[in-house]
């Protein structure tokens, strides 16, 4: 028999040592390095709560257009907006898109409005931050299917990074500061106020109008499309003191179609201002979105009620 030569004893002795690591583990030693990657899908989907917050994204239990609710304690703006609106939240998004709906995604990512505009957040950012709680509630309607979901994804996107006037710093505070003077002075004292500064009454806050629009805007193409009744529109609008300007479901049967069209629009036109206006508290209060999880140091529970949530934030 030859002797090897030198090249391939080398890389003999490369592919030992190489190897060494993995033997040193045995088979349970190395499963419990990384349980979540080795879990399977029907694994991480077992209805045991709390679980935590790897097994919960591995379970993929979130969905497309779940809308997401968040604070951070010891921060002194979002403590200014939870004051103003009189909620335990104070940032509102979406979820967008995650492995679970598209190969290629390692992470799950919602979409936000913040300071610098529109844009798109790993939703482990959030879940790492332990002085923050986050809360999902999700849409569900018949014919809210795969299409609505993706369209109202899509117009928070065509957003995305777009300069807004109101996602401005300067109105951010300027509608912080609207609503702790309201819970001091009163609503139309600090409107009077603001008028004799020469600012005009806010007409909007940071984030839960844009999650408002999207469900808002995306129902209108469809009942433009005459794809889905116009009715559906009242189901989407999460403010109820601008959903009780809308006809009720049997209401609308006596419009004509044209006519059904042209309120529904007339609607978004004259209530754009309520519908940018929509805060993370109207999101949490509305039944119209149902509660489903909150997540809260590193653990992830299931939930039913508004005042489950409550429980839990204190």
């Amino acid at each position: 028999m030859s002797r090897p030569s030198l090249a391939l004893t080398v890389a003999l002795l490369f592919g030992i040592f190489a190897a060494l690591p993995a033997l040193a583990l045995t088979g349970d030693q190395a499963r419990d390095d990384n349980p979540v990657k080795q879990m399977s899908k029907a694994e991480a989907r077992r209805d045991v709560w709390p679980k935590p917050v790897d097994e919960f994204l591995a379970g993929e239990f979130l969905e497309r257009a779940d809308v997401v609710l968040t604070r951070r304690d010891y921060d002194l703006s979002s403590y200014l907006i939870r004051l103003a609106t009189k909620s335990p939240f104070s940032h509102a998004a979406m979820v967008f898109t995650g492995p679970q709906f598209e190969a290629g995604f390692s992470n799950t990512f919602i979409i936000e409005a913040g300071t610098g505009g529109v844009d798109l957040t790993n939703i482990r950012d959030y879940l790492a931050d332990k002085s923050s709680f986050v809360a999902i509630k999700r849409f569900r309607e018949p014919w809210f299917d795969a299409a609505k979901k993706a369209r109202v994804r899509g117009l928070l996107l065509d957003r995305i990074k777009g300069s807004y006037n109101y996602w401005a710093i300067g109105r951010i505070v300027r509608n912080i500061w609207f609503g702790v003077q309201r819970q001091v002075r009163g609503k139309e004292k600090t409107i009077e106020a603001y008028r004799e500064s020469e600012w005009q009454p806010p007409n909007d806050y940071i984030c839960s109008g844009l999650v408002q629009l999207g469900f808002v805007e995306a129902a209108l193409e469809y009942i433009k499309a005459g794809t889905l009744p116009a009715s559906a529109l009242k189901e989407v609008v999460f403010n109820e003191v601008a959903a009780s300007r809308l006809p009720d479901a049997p209401d609308w049967q006596y419009l004509d179609a044209p006519s059904q069209v042209a309120t529904a629009e007339l609607f978004r036109e004259q209530n754009l201002v309520e519908l940018e206006a929509v805060t993370p508290q109207d999101l949490a209060q509305s039944e119209k979105l149902e509660w489903l999880y909150f997540i809260r140091d590193g653990l992830v529970y299931k939930i039913n009620s508004y005042d489950d949530v409550l429980s839990r934030t204190r």
